[in-house]
C-alpha cells in the first residue's frame, strides 16, 4: 500500500492490523495484537496514539485499497493511442500483479465489510465500479478513434475485467487456476481474444 502522511510507527500499525485482519478477521483481531505485531508492547495502548480506533485503522486500509486503483487507472490516460496487443497485455498483466499485492485487502473486503457499509459503499463504487468504467471509457474512445470496431464497451469490460477477476479469485479460494493453467498462458489467451474480437 502507499505510504501516505502516517509516521512510521502508525505505518507499522496499519501494515500489522491489515497482516492480521486479512488471517485472522476484523472481529478476531484486538488492538494489542495489532501492537504487538507492529513491534509495540501488548497493552500500551500506542494504537491509540495514531489512531482513534480499530475501525479507524480498517478504515485508512480500506481507504489505501481504493487509492492503490485510482493511481493504476491514470494509466489509461498515458497509453498509446492504438490499443495494440502489447498495451492490452500490460493492462491485464497490471490487473494481475494488483491482485497479487492487494492480496490481504481483498480478503478483508470479502470477509469483513459487510457490517461496515459505509466501507463497502466506497470499495464497490470508487475501486470496483470505477475500474469498470474507466476500462469501458477507454474502450469506447478507442473505437471512436476507429481503432476498434463499435461495440457495447460496458459489458466489454464486465466481460474483460471479469474474467481476469475470476482468475485470481479461484488462485486465492482454492489455490488452483482455470485448467490449471500458468497465469501467462491465460494473459496471453485474454489478450488474444480481446484484441481478436475487437479489430
Amino acid at each position: 500500500m502507499p505510504e501516505g502522511n502516517l509516521s512510521e510507527a502508525a505505518e507499522r500499525l496499519l501494515a500489522a492490523a491489515m497482516r492480521l485482519f486479512a488471517e485472522k478477521g476484523y472481529e478476531r483481531t484486538t488492538v494489542g495484537e495489532i501492537q504487538e505485531a507492529a513491534g509495540l508492547t501488548f497493552g500500551s495502548g500506542a494504537l491509540y496514539k495514531h489512531f482513534p480506533s480499530k475501525q479507524a485503522v480498517l478504515a485508512e486500509g480500506v481507504e489505501r485499497f481504493v487509492e492503490s486503483a485510482r493511481s493504476e487507472r491514470r494509466m489509461l490516460e498515458s497509453l498509446a493511442e492504438e490499443p495494440s496487443s502489447d498495451t492490452l497485455k500490460a493492462m491485464a498483466r497490471q490487473a494481475m500483479s494488483a491482485f497479487d499485492r492487494d492480496r490481504d485487502a481483498l480478503r478483508i473486503v470479502w470477509r469483513d465489510l459487510e457490517r461496515f457499509p459505509e466501507l463497502q459503499a466506497k470499495v464497490r463504487t470508487e475501486r470496483i465500479r470505477a475500474t469498470f468504467d474507466d476500462f469501458s471509457a477507454w474502450l469506447g474512445q478507442q473505437a471512436d478513434l476507429g481503432l476498434l470496431q463499435p461495440h457495447d464497451s460496458q459489458a466489454v469490460s464486465a466481460v474483460a475485467l471479469g474474467s481476469l477477476a475470476f482468475f485470481q479469485i479461484l488462485k486465492f479460494l482454492m489455490h488452483d487456476t482455470p485448467a490449471g493453467i500458468t497465469e501467462e498462458r491465460f494473459v496471453d489467451a485474454w489478450t488474444q481474444l480481446l484484441r481478436g474480437a475487437l479489430s
